[in-house]
């Protein structure tokens, strides 16, 4: 087995992979992925007659509070029943032990640019959302932040460290406290939305990373579902469409690159939008989803021969000012996050230097949304930061 000081797994896997049970270490290879928040290795088996060859042996990190380990493992079950997600083989609330497929990942540039990838995504997304998950709270997680104050209470406690701070750290944080006051929570609870169909089964990490695209198919499945709830539907749409701006593991320090000139006009968002509320629509058999990914005429055609298309492209358009309205939850759930994170040793990334920018993001978004001026939805100066 290659050396490898983070890796502690092999009892583990050898416990949950029957065809395990008997290989000595010595047969195994080790291979760590990235991974922000959690430690990720891929193991593989040098015996041909063994299956499975390869499986991924996740370890998760702290800072986690809102992550609730038995309720993600009910869920993954259930989404790959529905081959949403791939199959795991064990797991507890420290580790989880997954099948390994040998995949990519949906990249930035596959999602832009393609649009047979954008509609297959839209319709991963509606299927997603379509799920009941019946042992599950259907309060929205986002407001469950702001109301158990959980995440809330573990960013005061991290933030209140000041020692580990630098005083250039310490001025962001004094700023980035803004968020928890009595005052911002009162202020994101009421403009939260209050329609009951805004509630769906949600991804809450949804970029193009968590996607794979499974060789040999058109297929595409979901990962890495630690955040997973139900949530506001505009909640995972403004999360897909926030990471576009984002390049993450970066040689140079913070580590990280912002590109604001990525994210999408409002016109492309609402034309994702539309293909996800076409599949939402219509399942599996009620349209031919090839037509639909390569023919730009087919979905208008179709509503115009099967539903009320004003009414259709009406809720389109509702569900574009909700996707604008999540992009500041979004921001708001990571700046927190981010410095729950910071001064993580594991891990080679300015965690309290990203805080900072979705803090910058959150408050020119929250500007934006107070005086409508909202077309691009991302931020040109951080001059300003004012709450209105």
């Amino acid at each position: 087995m290659q050396d490898d000081p983070g890796f502690d797994g092999y009892d583990v896997i050898k416990e949950h992979v029957e065809s395990w049970t008997d290989l000595s270490p010595r047969k195994l290879h080790v291979e760590r992925l990235s991974g922000l928040s959690n430690k990720i290795f891929k193991v593989s088996v040098d015996n041909k007659d063994v299956y499975p060859r390869q499986v991924i042996y996740r370890e998760f990190g702290e800072g986690a509070a809102i992550c609730d380990r038995k309720r993600e493992n009910y869920i993954i079950k259930s989404l790959a029943n529905k081959e949403i997600a791939p199959m795991f083989y064990g797991a507890d609330e420290k580790y989880r032990v997954e099948k390994f497929l040998k995949a990519d990942e949906l990249t930035k540039s596959d999602f832009k640019d393609n649009k047979v990838n954008k509609r297959k995504l839209a319709k991963l997304m509606a299927k997603l959302h379509n799920m009941n998950l019946e042992e599950l709270d259907k309060t929205p997680l986002f407001l469950k932040i702001l109301q158990e104050k959980s995440l809330i209470n573990e960013f005061k406690e991290k933030a209140a460290r000041e020692n580990v701070y630098s005083p250039v750290e310490q001025k962001f944080l004094k700023e980035i406290n803004q968020l928890v006051s009595k005052e911002e929570i009162e202020y994101l609870k009421k403009i939260a939305p209050k329609d009951e169909k805004a509630v769906v089964f949600s991804h809450n990490d949804l970029h193009a990373g968590n996607v794979l695209k499974v060789p040999g198919s058109e297929h595409l499945l979901l990962i890495d579902f630690e955040y997973s709830d139900y949530n506001y539907r505009g909640y995972d749409l403004a999360n897909l469409f926030n990471e576009t701006m984002f390049e993450y593991d970066t040689a140079t320090h913070p580590h990280y690159a912002f590109y604001e000139e990525e994210f999408p006009t409002s016109e492309e968002l609402l034309e994702f939008i539309k293909y996800y509320l076409f599949f939402k629509k219509f399942k599996a058999g009620e349209v031919d989803d090839d037509i639909v990914f390569n023919d730009d005429k087919y979905r208008d055609i179709y509503l115009k021969n099967h539903h009320d298309i004003e009414e259709f492209n009406k809720e389109a358009e509702e569900l574009l000012e909700e996707t604008k309205l999540c992009q500041l939850f979004s921001h708001y759930f990571w700046c927190l996050w981010a410095v729950i994170q910071s001064h993580n040793a594991d891990m080679n990334f300015d965690y309290m230097h990203y805080a900072y920018k979705r803090y910058e993001l959150y408050q020119e978004r929250k500007i934006r949304f107070a005086d409508g001026t909202d077309s691009k939805a991302s931020s040109k100066s951080t001059e300003d930061t004012s709450a209105p």
